[in-house]
Formats: C-alpha cells, structure tokens, sequence
C-alpha cells in the first residue's frame, strides 16, 4: 500500500510541476513585436438637393477620398500583455456647397424684399440677395434656387492622428486601455482622451466593457458672406466639449448564440451650431443657425450573432435613440456572412433607420425669425433611410504578408432625396 501512495503522491507532483511550467511559460516575457498592419482606402460620394449651407435648397454634391495607416504592437512581460497602437488618417473632401461661404459681395445689393432691420437675437437680419446680385458672384439662379457652376466647388483636408495602448492581465482576462485623438480640419479642431476597462470571464464566454470619452473641440466662427458686418472677425474661435459613456456587456447563450447589450451616454455643451448655414425666413430675410449650447444623447442597442451552421451567420442589430432636442431614432439591421471557400467569404447587409425631426428644424423658408433657434439643416429634419451593400472577404494562403483583404461597398438612400455610394478597400498585413 505505501507503494501505491508514493506512486501516486509522486504523479501528482509530476503533474503539478508540469502545469507550474506551462504556467510559466504562458507568462514569460516577449520582446515588443509588430503584430498586424491594417490600411483601410475608402471613397464616397453623394448627391442632394438640401444644401444646410444654402437653407436647405441647394446642391449637396461631396466627394470624399480617405486614407488609413494603422499600426498594433504587442509586448507581454510576465501575466501583462501590452498593446500599442498607432494611426493616420487623412482624408481630401470636394463640396460643391462649401464655394457659397465666402463670396464677397460685388455688384448689385438689392434685396428681394425691403424687410431689413429685423432683428434676431439682437441681431439686424440681412435680406436675401436678388438673382442679379448672385449672379453677379458667379452663381447662376433661377428664382431664390441655387444651380451649379464651375466656380462652385472647394475643396478641403482633414487629418486624424491616434495613440492607444491597453493592458491585459492574462490571470484574471481584464484589460485597462488609454487613448489620444487629435482631429484638424480648415475651420475645426479637436484633442480628445479615453480610458476605458473590460473583463472577461476566464471561459471568454462573457464580458463587461466600460469606455469614457472627452473631446475638446475648437471651431471657427466663419458666417455667411452677407452675415458679415463691419465687426465680424473671421478669426473668432468657440469650444465645445464632449464627453461619453459608453458600456456593453457580452454573453455566450449556447454554441450557436452570442448576445451583447449596449447602452450610451452623451453630453455635449458648447457651439453645437455650424456658424455658415444658413437659415430662410418666411418674410425672405436670412440669418445663420442657431441651436442650443447643450445636447443630451442616449442611444440603446442590442446585437445578436446567430451560427446557423458552419458557414453561415446572422448578425443582427437593433437601436433605438433619443436626445433631448426632440429626435427619436430606430435603426436595425441585418448581416449574413457565407462562407463559401476556406479562403473566401460574401458577406451581404442591409441597415434601416428612421427619425423624427428636431423641434429647431424647418423647411427652405419657412423659419419664424422670432423664434430662438432655428436650423434648416436636413440632417436634423424627420427621415427615413437605407443602406444596402456587400462586403467581400479573401484569406489569402500564399499572398505573402496579406493576411486579409476586404472590399466593403454600400449604397444609401435618404426619403430627402439624398444617396450616396460607398467604397472601402482593407488591408492586413
């Protein structure tokens, strides 16, 4: 018998030394390497006729070309893994309502009308110019309606550097995560900082996240070409400031079922009002918009991911949305990835949202000029979209470094007339 007891003492040992090395092992140290490279290329377009820039009524044509460079690295010392990562985008825009900020007046001043004098937030409204005054500048009219011409189209830059770095605990499958941003563009800046904390259960089949945000923003007060008196100053600068909350919590129901949960909190407080857009009164007189210095946002969504067998799955999201301007939203939307080759995969989707609109937004001409705020921007206005699209998966086996290769393309269309084309290509190295 004390034969027995010592073999099996002894086996025991064995196997807790061989579980404390592989332990070890596990949490060795790993010099710092580059883990993934992701370039992401994107093209969109769109078209309209609801120009915020004009009032409401005008061309909203905007291309935009994007570029992103993403760089992660991982670096593990003993049970803390270290991930850093780094990235650059840069995209160029073409707008072909941006041209009607800054057209100095020449010519003819007439006003349609004789109503000046009228006052908004003791401020004197100036009248809509006459056809012969806009056509004056370059800018062909037929009517109060604003046409294209060859002149009528800038162009401008915005860049979007960002750091991160998060560390897990490999014992208890936590992560801590810090990040910057940093947002430039001709009339708008932006610094903004996150901290963010997550934890897993050591099966990986649930987790909490929570992720804090604060953006401070700077934007210039540039007003429309007739808005500017003899005290404007293009050089005046105003803030705002934005700050988030953000949570999820993720659960594995059973082998074909995943659920997360997601709730947000946002809290804007500033110039929340893009200073040239402008807005057309029903007397025909014009002012720029104005909203409130502050906005509450708490939107609410659900996912679920479905595996209906080894080469399809369902993902499925919903969300609903309320802010304390009047907008309500519900968006849902479907994705159905099929994998149809060891290497390639066709994922198609489809997304619909409604809202109603902001109590602050009216039609082309239709704003009471004695009302406090007002905005003629139809991104705040009641609507219903769609978008539809396709997204495109290549594993490659033998292209080198290519590890994956994604072609995403979505077309969306607004009940406002407004539609748009979108084309990504991804790249991970």
């Amino acid at each position: 018998m004390k034969k027995i007891k010592l073999s099996i003492c002894a086996a025991f040992l064995a196997a807790s030394s061989q579980a404390q090395v592989k332990k070890d092992s596990l949490y060795e140290d790993r010099p710092l390497k580059l883990e993934e490279v992701n370039f992401i290329s994107g093209y969109y377009s769109q078209t309209g006729n609801h120009s915020a820039i004009m009032g409401g009524n005008g061309s909203e044509k905007l291309t935009e070309f994007a570029n992103s460079l993403d760089l992660k690295l991982i670096k593990q010392s003993g049970k803390f893994e270290h991930t850093f990562s780094f990235g650059l985008a840069a995209e160029h825009r073409t707008s072909a309502s941006t041209a009607y900020i800054d057209k100095a007046p020449t010519g003819s001043t007439t006003a349609i009308n004789t109503l000046q004098g009228t006052v908004v937030n003791n401020t004197t409204v100036a009248p809509v110019l006459s056809t012969t005054s806009r056509a004056s500048r370059g800018v062909t009219t037929t009517g109060n309606n604003y046409t294209e011409s060859s002149a009528s189209t800038l162009y401008g830059w915005r860049f979007n550097p960002n750091a991160n770095w998060s560390v897990k605990n490999l014992e208890n499958n936590s992560t801590f995560g810090l990040g910057a941003y940093y947002s430039y563009e001709f009339d708008y800046q932006s610094w903004g900082g996150e901290v963010s904390f997550a934890k897993a259960s050591m099966d990986n089949n649930r987790e909490f996240s929570v992720k804090g945000q604060a953006f401070f923003d700077q934007r210039q007060m540039i007003l429309p070409y007739e808005l500017r008196g003899s005290n404007y100053n293009a050089d005046t600068w105003k803030s705002k400031n934005s700050f988030s909350l953000n949570t999820s919590f993720s659960q594995v129901i059973n082998q074909r079922l995943q659920m997360s949960v997601l709730a947000d909190l946002a809290y804007q407080k500033g110039i929340l009002a893009t200073p040239y857009n402008r807005v057309y009164f029903n007397n025909n007189t014009v002012f720029n918009e104005k909203l409130p210095d502050s906005r509450v946002k708490v939107p609410l969504g659900v996912r679920l991911n479905y595996f209906a067998g080894n080469n399809v799955i369902f993902r499925l999201y919903y969300r609903y949305y309320w802010d304390n301007w009047g907008m309500q939203a519900n968006t849902a939307s479907i994705e159905m990835p099929v994998k149809l080759s060891p290497n390639f995969s066709l994922s198609p989707f489809y997304r619909f949202s409604t809202q109603t609109g902001t109590k602050y937004f009216n039609d082309y001409k239709t704003a009471d000029p004695t009302a406090q705020f007002f905005t003629s921007d139809y991104d705040l206005s009641k609507f219903s979209s769609n978008n539809v699209g396709v997204n495109l998966h290549f594993v490659p086996a033998d292209w080198g470094i290519f590890k994956a290769v994604d072609v995403r393309y979505s077309y969306y269309k607004r009940s406002d007339n407004l539609s748009a084309n979108n084309l990504t290509l991804a790249l991970k190295f």
